[in-house]
């Protein structure tokens, strides 16, 4: 979850925080073990790069089968939809301002991101990371074919980008963007709590789907 972007119908940290509590209470019914990085309207630092290895760092915890990052997306008015990535080189430079973004923003977006490139440029000739690469990739593919079949969103697809928060190759991890914010009817909805019920049951069925748990 990230404090983020903040707009006249939600602000970032409000709805991240909400929808991660309810896929939290639908894995627990299910028998899933969850691990927050934070259950209330706090970070674990004020410093932005500390904040970010310390969630990093969750990922590589015995017995984590699964990091999930839920962030809300942010652009023009006339941007929509939801998108998963996973870790890895870009493959598309619009995603670049992304990236900085939620890797800090500014100069610390743009050192984090650089360090998050080169570290996924490194792990291209080794395979056990390739390896957790692909279950990220088949992490992020079946969330996201769940959401889009929950909400009826925009589909933008299933992504590959250097997020610093993801970066750790010991763990499938995958970083969702649940909507745009800024965008009017997608803002709207994002204010909702039964759009919300929509997207957490999603992503919960993504993440079982994945686990192979019923």
């Amino acid at each position: 979850m990230d404090g983020g972007m903040a707009s006249r119908w939600v602000t970032e940290k409000e709805v991240t925080l909400d929808v991660a509590l309810r896929v939290r209470a639908l894995l627990r019914a299910r028998g899933v073990n969850v691990i927050m990085t934070r259950d209330r309207d706090t970070q674990l630092s004020v410093n932005k790069t500390t904040d970010l290895e310390a969630r990093s760092r969750m990922a590589k915890a015995d017995r984590v089968n699964a990091y999930v990052s839920i962030h809300v997306n942010a652009a023009g008015p006339t941007a929509q939809g939801i998108e998963t990535y996973y870790f890895g080189r870009p493959l598309e430079s619009r995603n670049r301002t992304l990236a900085v973004r939620e890797n800090g923003g500014g100069t610390l977006g743009e050192n984090l991101t650089r360090q998050a490139t080169s570290t996924a440029q490194n792990l291209l000739g080794d395979l056990i990371a390739q390896a957790k690469i692909a279950f990220s990739k088949q992490l992020a593919t079946r969330v996201q074919s769940h959401l889009i079949a929950a909400t009826g969103a925009v589909n933008r697809g299933v992504q590959q980008e250097a997020f610093y928060v993801i970066r750790n190759p010991t763990t499938p991890a995958i970083l969702i963007e649940i909507g745009f914010g800024s965008h009017p009817v997608e803002g709207a909805k994002l204010a909702q709590g039964a759009y919300r019920d929509r997207l957490a049951d999603a992503i919960a069925d993504g993440i079982c789907d994945f686990l192979n748990v019923k």
